[in-house]
């Protein structure tokens, strides 16, 4: 293999030679993935667990755990019935990850992202391996890194660190089912973040174990329920703002709005990417307001939102990022114009609508 599937086995050969130590002293091993988890952390989660089972010979147990459980539109993946939720099961999980050995942290590269884990995490004893994709990981939060913000994304990493250290024999098509979701989801359906070969050979090499690709597009992106669709309405035609000027667009939407739908944030996956459909806009935002804080994420054409998303305490990629604010959503949006330099500017799409 070409790219990224090489500088893998060239660069992280001394990581390699540690996991491959690591990995038979495990007894207890922990996965994690962020708060609020998409289909990249999902299918690394979930196929990195399967992998593990076949490997782990000495582990007594290999426990997945995601912040705020399986998203209801990934509970489709195989395994997914076994992820336990901290929101659940807040004491059990705190155990589990205190008298783990060996503790594998998907898809984010700072515990800021765990939410209510983040204190477990920082005290659990724990070997901790990252694999990631997003610029700037906390290096020191980990014992051992694979982190390459180029490659698409972490089911992409997972694809090539298991064919560099197991070879082809270890895949099957549920582990493939799990990873190929993820790299069709971190990169829109291939449609960005994947300007290297390596992306497209990674998909090759997991449809070839029989995944049924259209099946897992249509699990994805064709399950939407009346009132989530009728919140994309509603979204589109009452909260939509357009700067076309400064060729910017966004969404912000309360508790209320969220409420008045019965919907959350796993069904808002992907609506930012609607304000860069139109053609003249190159930056697009969507604010989501949730008791105490507001969720921001940012998307662009051109430019770099990572650098955007840094300065509300976040990050990400240069064309995907996002940020957790501790602010209330009316300051929150007043900071995202700010930085997007629409503040006190009217909303073409506000002045359409009158």
């Amino acid at each position: 293999m070409r790219g990224y599937s090489t500088h893998i086995e060239d660069s992280d050969t001394q990581n390699i030679a540690t996991f491959r130590t690591w990995l038979p002293e495990a007894r207890r091993i922990v996965l994690l993935s962020h708060m609020n988890a998409d289909g990249d952390a999902c299918g690394s989660l979930l196929g990195m667990t399967m992998l593990l089972e076949q490997e782990a010979h000495n582990a007594l147990s290999i426990t997945p755990i995601l912040p705020n459980g399986c998203p209801r539109n990934f509970r489709w993946l195989p395994g997914a019935d076994r992820i336990l939720s901290a929101d659940e099961e807040p004491h059990r999980c705190r155990q589990l990850l205190l008298t783990a050995d060996l503790i594998f942290c998907l898809d984010f590269g700072s515990s800021s992202r765990l939410d209510k884990l983040q204190k477990t995490f920082l005290r659990a004893k724990g070997r901790k391996v990252l694999i990631d994709h997003h610029h700037d990981p906390d290096r020191k939060e980990f014992g051992l890194i694979f982190s390459d913000p180029q490659i698409s994304s972490t089911c992409e990493y997972v694809t090539w660190l298991i064919k560099s250290i197991y070879g082809r024999s270890d895949f099957n098509s549920d582990i493939a089912r799990c990873l190929y979701t993820g790299l069709r989801t971190d990169t829109g359906g291939f449609a960005f973040s994947c300007s290297q070969p390596d992306c497209f050979e990674a998909a090759a090499l997991l449809v070839s174990y029989d995944i049924d690709p259209a099946d897992i597009h249509n699990r994805i992106a064709n399950t939407f329920t009346l009132n989530r669709m009728r919140f994309y309405g509603f979204a589109l035609s009452q909260r939509l703002q357009v700067y076309l000027l400064q060729k910017t667009a966004l969404f912000a939407f309360s508790l209320d709005d969220q409420r008045r739908f019965g919907i959350g944030g796993e069904d808002m996956e992907g609506l930012v990417n609607y304000t860069l459909m139109m053609e003249d806009i190159t930056v697009g935002a969507l604010l989501r307001e949730e008791v105490g804080r507001t969720k921001v994420s940012l998307r662009c054409k051109e430019g770099d939102v990572n650098a955007l998303a840094a300065q509300l305490g976040g990050g990400g990629h240069t064309k995907a990022a996002g940020a957790t604010c501790p602010w209330p959503l009316a300051k929150t949006l007043d900071r995202v114009r700010h930085l997007l330099g629409v503040n006190n500017l009217p909303s073409a799409d506000i002045i359409m609508n009158e």
